[in-house]
């Protein structure tokens, strides 16, 4: 059965960042080692708003060797067991840096800020006002504050009116990700279904709702048809739904 079923033509797509790990945390051993043997026999590529440095603190080398690629930075890099196949590059606005120099020193955020708040990557910016070099503790912190006052939603209503030419997304729980149009995470959907023109596809992601950013992804593949779109809550859950698709067991 189990022979079967790996032979039918699926595709896997997941996100990072509180799909196959929790924000910002690396795949625990015995994750990878499970994730590697159910995920065998099959296309599985991994599409992130991170570079590729934040991707190997995070994922172990043995499953970036096991599986058929990663999409970096919104998909403007694509990394085959971390050979890079392309890089788009973009040329950021000062404007619109300037704009979000401004937020970081209006927040009224009462906790210590940290250092890396504007990370201009391949493709797009990651804006984060607390900074993205915080220790763990300040993140939960920050994002029980955010959740309460709602900082990071009022900058992306607010930029989205002033920069039609860019999308504006809430990602993980800290930061912001900027896109230039056409640069955005959906542009992996037209990639992956141009490598794979028939499969079916499994796209697995934690922020698949509108205004998060797995969601233009998730609506871009289900727009190209045959495509299943799985809201992960907890790392476990891809594990779960491959074991019970393959009928394997890994311990």
């Amino acid at each position: 059965m189990v022979h079967s079923i790996k032979n039918r033509d699926i595709v896997f797509v997941s996100d990072m960042d509180g799909t196959l790990v929790p924000s910002r945390q690396a795949m625990p051993l015995h994750f990878a080692e499970k994730l590697v043997k159910l995920v065998n026999g099959f296309h599985f590529y991994v599409a992130t708003g991170s570079d590729l440095c934040k991707v190997k603190e995070q994922i172990p080398r043995e499953v970036i060797d096991n599986i058929s690629g990663i999409y970096t930075s919104m998909g403007n890099e694509f990394y085959v067991h971390g050979e890079r196949i392309y890089k788009n590059r973009i040329t950021p606005d000062e404007i619109l840096l300037n704009d979000l120099l401004n937020y970081r020193s209006d927040t009224t955020y009462p906790h210590e800020l940290y250092e890396n708040f504007i990370e201009i990557r391949s493709g797009m910016i990651n804006f984060s006002v607390l900074g993205r070099d915080c220790p763990f503790e300040a993140r939960e912190k920050y994002q029980i504050w955010d959740g309460l006052n709602k900082e990071r939603e009022k900058i992306v209503s607010e930029l989205s009116v002033k920069y039609p030419a860019y999308r504006f997304l809430i990602g993980g729980v800290i930061s912001i990700d900027i896109v230039p149009n056409g640069f955005g995470k959906d542009q992996i959907a037209d990639k992956v279904r141009t490598l794979h023109p028939h499969e079916q596809i499994v796209f697995f992601g934690d922020m698949t709702e509108e205004g998060g950013n797995d969601y233009d992804l998730a609506q871009k593949l289900l727009k190209f048809g045959n495509t299943e779109i799985v809201t992960i809550r907890t790392p476990d859950e891809v594990l779960t739904y491959l074991s019970n698709l393959t009928g394997m067991e890994v311990m």
